[in-house]
């Protein structure tokens, strides 16, 4: 059997190449009328989707504790989700313990991360004027990362020290991808957490 070393960041790489090229396999898959040529792309699907699963469990060996799905159940997005489909998401949440004063985004740059507030208190400000705080358990922070052009449309600092649970958007895009139905339920209800906020 041959073997190959490879550091996290090289395996969460190549993780990420896989997941594109299964979604656009699942994709050429659903349009293919051949018989024997939609088999073959099954066949490959299959042996990627295995693959791509044994990249996961390396990485969640090394990697903390799997958020408890309790957690996620008051997670203002996550609402009315099935408890299979909490239990996929949370291997891909992070817990971080954050001091005051830090800025967990930026208005106008890359969206790259959404945060959900555990404990603490949060500042939300945009260049429009816009200005409130967020201190209740399991509201988000960074919804723009859902939302064309994937750009922070505000800006949030911790007023005081705060825990947070951190999901990375390809993470989260591959999840919401592999389930239409979890993906669907989600947008609903960032649509409800973008209407109030405005």
């Amino acid at each position: 059997m041959a073997q190959i070393e490879m550091t996290r960041d090289e395996i969460e790489m190549l993780r990420e190449i896989l997941r594109k090229q299964l979604s656009e396999l699942a994709l050429e898959t659903a349009f293919t009328h051949r018989k024997d040529f939609h088999e073959f792309l099954k066949r490959r699907k299959e042996f990627m989707e295995g693959f791509v699963g044994r990249l996961e469990r390396e990485l969640a060996s090394g990697r903390r504790e799997i958020v408890n799905i309790d957690r996620l159940r008051k997670v203002d997005i996550l609402e009315g989700l099935a408890e299979g489909e909490l239990q996929s998401i949370a291997q891909y949440f992070e817990e971080e313990d954050v001091n005051a004063g830090v800025t967990l985004c930026e208005e106008g740059t890359d969206a790259d991360r959404l945060y959900v507030l555990e404990e603490g208190k949060v500042s939300i400000t945009s260049r429009k004027g816009c200005q409130y705080d967020i201190d209740i358990p399991g509201k988000i922070v960074g919804w723009s990362f859902l939302v064309p052009p994937f750009l922070y449309t505000a800006s949030a600092v911790t007023k005081t020290p705060s825990k947070v649970l951190v999901i990375k958007s390809p993470d989260f895009y591959y999840v919401l991808h592999k389930e239409p139905k979890t993906g669907m339920k989600v947008i609903n209800n960032l649509a409800q957490v973008i209407g109030s906020r405005l």
